[in-house]
């Protein structure tokens, strides 16, 4: 399933949270539709992933939730093949 992901890093910890990013590594069960995408001029970003099962997204970004806060939701596509 596809599923969006939105960010917004917490003004607090912006130097934290770019360390954090620096040293992400998306697991194999993964796949990215939509690669990362920040804001212009904001802490806000988007991507779009496909997972089987949406706790591989859980464990994936549990590492930087001290610093960024994220929004998960299940997309369809809107113009089906």
């Amino acid at each position: 399933m596809k599923f969006l992901i939105e960010w917004d890093m917490k003004p607090k910890y912006r130097k934290e949270a770019a360390k954090a990013i620096e040293k992400f590594q998306q697991p194999k069960e993964m796949k990215t539709v939509l690669a990362a995408h920040n804001c212009v001029a904001s802490n806000r970003g988007i991507a779009v992933a496909e997972v089987d099962d949406v706790k591989v997204i859980q464990k994936t970004m549990s590492p930087l939730l001290d610093y960024v806060n994220f929004t998960v939701t299940p997309i369809i596509p809107l113009f089906p093949d």
